[in-house]
């Protein structure tokens, strides 16, 4: 997948203007929060090279403001990141503005949004887009990031009803420097065609960016006492971009074999309807989730896209529907934590081939954790394992509030590539890695 530079700089100054613009007529009012977090982090590799793959100090503070039935929120980071220079400098996190009456709300601004019941699997939860310059030690939540737009919500007694739009398109943060650890999962490499080593040069992608180019998103919750139900619908775009392959031909007679390759990223317009729901069993929760997306972009096969090539054509992803489908069930016995989840990611319409992915991909995650000592002590673990090509990521830490604000966390994170080294993961394995990390809190 190709990373494609974007600032979304114009859509940081709106979301601050619109929370601003809010905040100042709050300002003589009386209820004032102010809180924040400082942190540190340090990743070390299990290979050879004992290079840092994160070293990080990050401050994060939080406002919030309250004056009857408005509420205003802003959230500012800073980081400075020396192993990933990318990631060193200020970031606006959230900043929204909130007026509610009744059963009614209507919040404005730069906001994170979670809908679905997966945990750490995307099916209906496809709002927010997720940054992608980070793995070590973070959490699927952690890793969100906040999307601008209007939120309209009402509540009846047992049913919610939340509409969405997003007239400014946020696309994935993907690591866009060569210096950070994964900049070489997401960039492409020279290509290698029949001992031909073909260089690769990048066009700039074209984002959405007019208010025709909105997203949109409807949600219906349903809440009873033994079942709950949501349906959604989501019109809006691809969060990662595809990429167009155009080979650039020597001038005859040189030979046919190209001489270079252009690469172009797009977005692709997508549309999502999905549903879940979850039923309480005693300590058991089971959770169903399902999602279909059509629009979506997916590589052609091996053979195809070298034909085209080597024909002087462009190879362009071809147009895929796409289903999941999830089961999940969380136990909680005695102060544990335990859950697993089987996921299912299909392509009904690459049956019979035609895509680089195969058209059925299954997956198994599992999480345990438990808190001990008054939850001064809390141990955990999770892991994902691909049930077709058996590669592996997960995670495990242990962490220790020293007292109410400051805790110590000690933690591993490990990738392994399947069958033939083969699987999503096989790609990650160099980055299994020991991480330690501080975190004061006022």
């Amino acid at each position: 997948m190709m990373i494609v530079k974007h600032r979304a700089k114009r859509n940081k100054l709106l979301a601050a203007l619109l929370f601003f613009s809010v905040l100042f007529p709050l300002a003589a009012q009386v209820e004032l929060d102010l809180h924040g977090s400082v942190e540190a982090f340090h990743a070390l590799p299990f290979s050879k090279d004992l290079n840092l793959l994160d070293s990080r100090a990050a401050f994060t503070g939080e406002a919030s403001a309250f004056a009857g039935p408005v509420r205003a929120f802003v959230s500012l980071d800073a980081e400075y990141n020396g192993a990933s220079p990318d990631r060193t400098g200020f970031s606006l996190g959230e900043a929204w503005a909130d007026w509610g009456a009744g059963g009614f709300s209507l919040r404005l601004g730069r906001q994170l949004l979670s809908w679905g019941a997966a945990d750490g699997l995307v099916l209906t939860d496809v709002v927010c887009p997720h940054n992608l310059t980070a793995f070590a030690g973070l959490d699927f939540a952690g890793s969100r990031l906040a999307v601008d737009g209007l939120k309209l919500r009402y509540s009846f007694p047992a049913l919610a009803v939340e509409g969405l739009w997003l007239p400014l398109f946020t696309p994935a943060r993907l690591p866009e420097n060569a210096e950070n650890p994964l900049h070489a999962i997401f960039y492409p490499s020279p290509l290698d065609m029949g001992g031909a080593v073909l260089p690769v040069s990048v066009s700039a992608a074209a984002l959405p960016q007019t208010i025709a180019d909105g997203e949109y998103g409807l949600r219906v919750s349903w809440y009873g006492s033994a079942l709950d139900v949501s349906v959604m619908g989501f019109y809006g775009w691809n969060d990662m971009p595809y990429v167009a392959k155009k080979p650039l031909m020597a001038a005859p007679p040189a030979s046919p074999v190209p001489a270079g390759m252009e690469l172009t990223p797009g977005y692709a317009r997508t549309i999502t309807a999905g549903a879940d729901a979850s039923i309480p069993l005693g300590e058991t929760l089971l959770r169903l989730e399902a999602a279909w997306t059509g629009g979506g972009r997916y590589d052609r096969s091996a053979g195809e896209s070298a034909a085209a090539l080597m024909a002087g054509e462009t190879d362009e992803p071809v147009e895929k529907r796409n289903l999941k489908l999830l089961a999940g069930i969380d136990w909680n016995p005695s102060g544990w934590t335990l859950s697993a989840q089987y996921y299912e990611d299909l392509l009904p319409d690459a049956y019979d081939g035609g895509t680089a992915r195969s058209w059925r991909k299954s997956g198994l995650t599992l999480r345990i954790g438990r808190g001990f000592f008054r939850e001064t002590l809390n141990l955990s673990a999770w892991c994902y394992l691909d049930l077709r090509d058996f590669d592996m990521a997960g995670s495990v830490s242990a962490a220790y509030a020293l007292t109410d604000n400051l805790s110590l966390s000690l933690g591993g994170d490990f990738f392994t590539g399947g069958i033939d080294g083969r699987g999503t993961y096989a790609a990650y394995k160099d980055l299994t890695c020991l991480w330690v990390k501080g975190v004061f809190r006022f």
